[in-house]
């Protein structure tokens, strides 16, 4: 029988930091970044809100490590412009003394055309998203990944330098690390796919690009989609071998993303948040990706972290962290509340008028407007709205 977690014990990573706590900040997209990938005031502001509180770790919104690898219009760490960026988003996530890392990303095929440069949308084959009017992508060359993976290891060096305590690679939500293990994205015939095994080297040369670049002390996460509902998608077994080589090569962590921890609801590519969707894996990766990694990585659940009895109940089911996103945007106070047995004072929903969201809440307008987009992701006062 599992002994239960106690959610406020510390946890040492195998790098050898401690958390204060097993609750982490998860990393939620701003989309308001100036157009150079400087952080702004009102980003700055959000994070310096949230940083405040006791959480045990706190991610950024991940930030692009090449120009032509953006999908929105977030903070950047592919050149030096953009270190003193870097350097106020680590003081302010990390005011009230959270362990702080820096999530990297390519948006590889998402990568959104106004914001790439002539060579246009690339991934690892010429396939276009399942999104809405994608474009379909050309294929990426032998050099040009070359110079991607040193792109993730040059960024992870850049996020030392500003003052973040560890890194966490992006690979879940079909961007471009998550494009190169998925066999629907990823149809090359050479060494960079294939069979899972093959498709796995990508992600494995970015961990590897990373570690080298920041030493053995450095904290580092790999976010992971457990699983793809679409067809022809990759498999939980799959996913379960990645995060096994994965601990195999010295990651901290694991971060499974997921929309519910106990739905098996990873997020869908097309992004239609209204789509009912056939079941595609009864087992819960919690389980089949701790079994995997053995302890010799940490295991990070997020989706539908609410309140002290989900992340038990995480916990209980392998988890070693509990990742919380959407119970943080409606109450920034969420995890002190948690602390104190302040229960009944959490906000549980977002304002009905979307100037009040911005205000009461310290998000920035750009992202309120980003949230909005998808209805029924989070919950909210039933209102008029005057946006």
């Amino acid at each position: 029988m599992r002994t239960i977690t106690d959610p406020w014990s510390p946890l040492r990573l195998a790098s050898g930091a401690t958390l204060r706590n097993r609750f982490m900040l998860a990393p939620m997209t701003t989309n308001s970044s100036d157009a150079q990938g400087r952080v702004t005031e009102d980003e700055l502001r959000y994070l310096d809100r949230r940083g405040a509180t006791e959480f045990g770790a706190a991610v950024t919104s991940c930030a692009y490590v090449h120009e032509d690898g953006r999908s929105w219009q977030g903070i950047g760490a592919s050149t030096d412009d953009h270190l003193e960026s870097l350097r106020a988003v680590a003081q302010a996530i990390g005011r009230g003394g959270a362990l702080t890392l820096l999530q990297l990303y390519d948006g590889g095929r998402i990568a959104l055309p106004g914001l790439v440069g002539p060579g246009g949308i690339r991934g690892p084959s010429p396939i276009p998203s399942a999104r809405p009017d994608a474009r379909t992508p050309r294929e990426l060359h032998s050099g040009e990944i070359d110079d991607l993976i040193t792109a993730f290891g040059r960024a992870a060096a850049l996020g030392v330098r500003a003052g973040f305590d560890g890194i966490e690679i992006h690979g879940a939500n079909h961007y471009l690390i998550h494009q190169f293990f998925s066999p629907r994205a990823n149809q090359r015939n050479d060494d960079w796919g294939g069979d899972p095994a093959r498709r796995a080297r990508f992600p494995l040369a970015v961990a590897e690009a990373v570690r080298t670049a920041v030493g053995p002390a450095v904290t580092i996460g790999f976010r992971v989609t457990p699983f793809e509902s679409e067809d022809g998608g990759y498999t939980l077994d799959d996913s379960a071998l990645l995060c096994d080589r994965l601990a195999e090569r010295g990651v901290d962590y694991v971060h499974i993303s997921m929309d519910d921890f106990r739905k098996n609801s990873p997020q869908p590519e097309d992004r239609d948040w209204t789509k009912r969707r056939e079941a595609v894996e009864s087992r819960n990766p919690i389980a089949a990706i701790a079994a995997a990694v053995a302890g010799r990585s940490a295991v990070v659940a997020s989706g539908g972290i609410r309140g002290l009895d989900d992340a038990d109940e995480a916990l209980g089911a392998g988890a070693d962290l509990v990742a919380v996103g959407r119970a943080a945007l409606i109450d920034p106070e969420w995890v002190d509340k948690m602390k104190a047995g302040q229960y009944q004072s959490v906000r549980t929903h977002l304002p009905a008028d979307s100037d009040d969201i911005e205000t009461a809440l310290t998000i920035p307008g750009q992202m309120v407007k980003y949230l909005l987009s998808r209805p029924g992701w989070i919950p909210r006062i039933q209102g008029d709205d005057r946006t």
